[in-house]
């Protein structure tokens, strides 16, 4: 026998023992039928799988509060931002009562003259939607009254009045007080010196207390020794009335005793406040 023959009596011989094993899957097949017809298979996980429990349940979908949708700017294109050119050729309208924070450019003293120019610097830029007023635009004021500190205590004064803002090299009229000088609030327009009547009230009985101290250290001085102790009274009493005196007659010379002066040094800020509704362009 050849081996050709040999194999297709092998193969022959290995079907036939085959046979019981295709008869078994018939009877699994039959096992899937009984299973369909007793189980919905489509609801298979909702019958079988116990239910969510409540704490779980999420019937409102979660939302963001960022907004995806806008694209992310990047460092180097916020530079790029920045040199945008502002918008030019446009105008802002100021309602009466807006107020400018401004530096001052040079110090200020209650020895200028009236018509001296005083000069302002904006600190920060104001910027709106179609309007920019750079940092640094100059404000210009005119002082319209002064004088050094007086008799009575009376202090200096300086008086501006803000009548001009340059913006681009273009002067433009506008009419502004000063409501904030150096951190320190003013009023009526009116930058003054301290007043120092009673100050120089109280300073005016220096030279009586000084003098009564004296005539305190010569009494007791006399009263120690039994000589000289019937001239301790005459020291005393001329002390007690020099003093007494100076102390009436104080309110009288503190007349004769000035104020204080103003000295605001450069770079001080001082807050502006329109008096009237204002129209500016760049």
């Amino acid at each position: 026998m050849n081996c050709l023959n040999k194999f297709f009596i092998i193969f022959i011989s290995m079907w036939y023992l085959c046979l019981p094993t295709f008869a078994a899957f018939d009877i699994d097949t039959s096992v899937d039928d009984e299973i369909r017809k007793k189980y919905n298979t489509k609801k298979i996980e909702e019958d079988l799988l116990p239910p969510l429990p409540d704490n779980l349940k999420n019937d409102i979908p979660l939302k963001s509060n960022e907004n995806f949708s806008k694209p992310v700017i990047s460092t180097p294109q916020l530079r790029e931002v920045k040199n945008v050119p502002q918008p030019k050729n446009q105008h802002l309208t100021l309602k009466k009562g807006t107020k400018f924070t401004v530096r001052l450019t040079s110090g200020i003293s209650d020895k200028m003259s009236v018509g001296t120019k005083i000069y302002f610097r904006l600190s920060k830029p104001i910027k709106t939607r179609y309007f920019y007023l750079p940092a640094n635009t100059r404000f210009v004021g005119v002082v319209t009254d002064s004088h050094t500190p007086q008799m009575s205590g009376n202090g200096g004064l300086i008086v501006i009045r803000v009548e001009n803002v340059i913006i681009n090299g273009n002067s433009q009229d506008i009419n502004a007080k000063i409501t904030k000088a150096n951190y320190k609030n003013i009023y009526f327009n009116n930058i003054k010196g301290k007043r120092t009547y009673l100050k120089n009230v109280v300073d005016s009985t220096k030279p009586g207390r000084k003098f009564y101290g004296k005539m305190w250290a010569k009494t007791k001085k006399l009263a120690g020794d039994s000589v000289t102790v019937i001239f301790s009274p005459f020291t005393l009493i001329t002390g007690v009335l020099v003093v007494g005196v100076n102390v009436i007659g104080s309110p009288v010379f503190a007349l004769f005793s000035e104020g204080g002066s103003i000295s605001i040094p450069a770079n001080s800020p001082f807050e502006l406040k329109l008096l009237e509704d204002t129209t500016i362009y760049n």
